[in-house]
């Protein structure tokens, strides 16, 4: 019985000692605190990192920090002054450099008839640079308006390029269709001495010509090219001596044209 007693409390006394050791181990503490304090650790940063995110942002959105204090105007002005763009660009000196609106400032210069394209960009730390492209005006159209070399139609509150400048004016849509005519006259046309200064296309599209010299021709809607070598032909050898009596010449016949010569208003009769 005594045996028995002592046998049992050895084996009570080793189980306890396995156990102790067990917990002081260093891997099994690892391995269950390890990862909430990894996990902790994380969750610390990312706390400390989005806390500087936002302190940053309301730096940067505050409306008196990182003001603007200059504006450039580049790209080739010729009808434009930069007199003209100052008033509406210099809208956002003094706004934060980041939340100035620029898309509205490219908006708004782009509402100007003579700017074609227009680009707004930031220049750290207070610059915004604006480069535009101004309008090649070809000539004018119809009443008022003008239009592009690239048959675009516009209305210009200024014109300051020296002309001259063609008159043309057809049916909404062939705007390119008369550009590209009248530059097919020019090449016809000035090496006997005459110069376009007005071309006409009506809704019926009959053509007209008026030259620099007054001369007025009526050319129609068929044949169009025949009879404007015609006219080149006949012009240097019959018209040109008497340019001065011709009104308009009617190029609307299959052979031949027809002339309307000018009113020539008699001489006043001497009193007495």
């Amino acid at each position: 019985m005594k045996k028995r007693t002592q046998l049992f409390r050895k084996r009570r006394h080793g189980a306890t000692t396995l156990k102790r050791q067990a917990l002081k181990s260093p891997g099994q503490w690892k391995t269950v605190w390890g990862p909430p304090l990894r996990w902790l650790g994380v969750a610390m940063v990312l706390a400390v990192v989005g806390w500087g995110l936002w302190i940053g942002s309301q730096k940067l959105q505050d409306p008196n920090a990182f003001p603007l204090r200059e504006v450039r105007i580049g790209g080739e002005l010729r009808n434009l002054a930069k007199a003209d763009l100052e008033p509406v660009a210099n809208g956002v000196l003094g706004q934060n450099f980041f939340m100035a609106d620029l898309d509205a400032l490219r908006t708004a210069l782009a509402a100007n008839p003579w700017i074609e394209t227009v680009a707004v960009r930031r220049w750290w730390p207070d610059v915004v640079d604006i480069e535009l492209r101004e309008r090649v005006a070809f000539g004018y159209w119809g009443d008022g308006e003008m239009v592009d070399v690239n048959g675009r139609r516009f209305r210009p509150p200024i014109v300051r390029q020296s002309g001259p400048w063609p008159q043309l004016s057809g049916p909404s849509g062939h705007e390119k269709t008369l550009i590209k005519t009248y530059n097919d006259m020019r090449a016809l046309f000035e090496p006997v001495g005459l110069h376009l200064a007005q071309l006409r296309q009506d809704e019926r599209r009959a053509w007209r010509l008026t030259f620099d010299n007054g001369l007025e021709v009526q050319v129609g809607r068929v044949q169009f090219e025949q009879r404007l070598r015609r006219l080149a032909q006949l012009y240097p050898r019959i018209l040109s001596a008497r340019i001065d009596q011709i009104a308009v010449v009617d190029l609307r016949y299959g052979n031949g044209f027809a002339v309307r010569w000018k009113v020539v208003e008699p001489p006043t009769p001497a009193a007495g």
